[in-house]
């Protein structure tokens, strides 16, 4: 009867254990589906050295288990490798720029740094020896370096320099463990398409984010386009302090960051894929730009912008040339100026931030 039933209807053949395991099989990959359609990919865009893969720290410890001590060990020999490139660079730009020592006496010490930097590989041996950290903290005091330091405009130095240069002892230390604060201000740049899952809870939604980090130097961005697949949102960040810097990739040191970045960003949002996607636009490095501006004039490299020493007024003037280069009506920009180091300020703009890209999205799937 069983094998009749069976005949006229499917519904009724016995189930076999390989019947049974590609039932649950099917049922594990719509439940996959399910979670995958559910996530929202978040890309962070921008040009090199503008603080994107700051802002995905800061994310992740601000909505997810931040890092702990085994994870934070491991930012020791990048640390240790940017207070190294840091005073190393200060010393060649000394030469470049014709900058000498107040004590000349100093110049063998340099000559040893030189020396230690060119053999310096931390994949291989990242400890500083004591006669170094020795050197590097005579050097730092001297107003020669200092005058090429308050110069560092005119050449490639990370922003973080200061704070692990007057850091540099216990950085060196054996038993250095990092600091939240020192793994934020590390640099390490992105050379690989990163991602990470966070699940975000604020006091109007809940959302499972996607974050998609992307080198944003010239010979990374062939990458882009790996990335753009199903993108809910765009995090485009660029650096105020820009304004009066060079772009490290150029050899010739003649292209402005802050030009590359809004030629970048002009040409990327009006790529096919992003036609209608909204932009959340972050208008980084805040603290860096307000001290700049006191002694280095936006004028000098953007003649048109006439704000003086005025904060207020010179980030609006950036502003808007980020603004202006949107020609779609479909598409909204959300301009925020943030300071990427700052974690509770930050905490406070993503959270408003988190909201509005899941009200766009409940919006455009009719769900608002």
């Amino acid at each position: 009867m069983g094998c009749i039933l069976g005949l006229l209807c499917p519904c009724f053949q016995p189930k076999t254990p390989e019947s049974v395991r590609s039932k649950t099989i099917e049922q594990e990959l719509r439940t996959q589906q399910k979670q995958e359609e559910s996530i929202i990919n978040l890309l962070m865009l921008g040009a090199g050295e503008c603080g994107k893969s700051t802002v995905v720290k800061q994310m992740r410890i601000i909505y997810s288990t931040g890092f702990d001590d085994s994870e934070k060990l491991t930012f020791t020999p990048i640390i240790r490798d940017n207070v190294i490139r840091s005073i190393a660079m200060i010393l060649q730009s000394m030469i470049y720029l014709g900058i000498k020592f107040d004590d000349c006496s100093l110049e063998s010490l340099a000559e040893e740094i030189r020396d230690f930097q060119k053999d310096f590989d931390v994949t291989k041996n990242s400890e500083i020896p004591n006669k170094i950290v020795d050197a590097v903290e005579k050097l730092w005091t001297d107003p020669g370096l200092q005058s090429c330091f308050s110069r560092s405009n005119e050449y490639n130095l990370i922003d973080s320099a200061k704070y692990f240069l007057e850091k540099i002892r216990v950085i060196a230390s054996s038993s250095y463990l990092p600091t939240v604060d020192d793994v934020i201000r590390s640099r390490d740049q992105t050379t690989a398409v990163k991602e990470i899952v966070i699940d975000v809870q604020t006091r109007q939604h809940r959302g499972t984010f996607r974050i998609i980090d992307v080198g944003g130097q010239r010979t990374q961005r062939r990458k882009w386009i790996h990335a753009f697949d199903n993108v809910t949102a765009v995090i485009w960040v660029a650096a105020l302090s820009d304004y009066d810097l060079t772009l490290q990739e150029d050899p010739k040191r003649l292209t402005n960051r802050m030009q590359e970045s809004l030629v970048l960003f002009e040409s990327t949002i009006h790529m096919p894929i992003f036609r209608c996607k909204n932009i959340v636009l972050f208008l980084n490095k805040t603290d860096i730009f307000k001290e700049k501006i006191m002694f280095s004039p936006i004028s000098k490299h953007f003649p048109a912008c006439t704000s003086g020493d005025n904060y207020e007024q010179g980030r609006e003037f950036f502003s808007n040339q980020f603004l202006s280069k949107n020609q779609s009506e479909k598409r909204r920009i959300y301009r925020h100026y943030t300071c990427a180091t700052d974690t509770n300020a930050l905490a406070n703009l993503t959270n408003s931030v988190v909201n509005t890209i899941i009200e766009d999205v409940l919006v455009k799937t009719g769900l608002a």
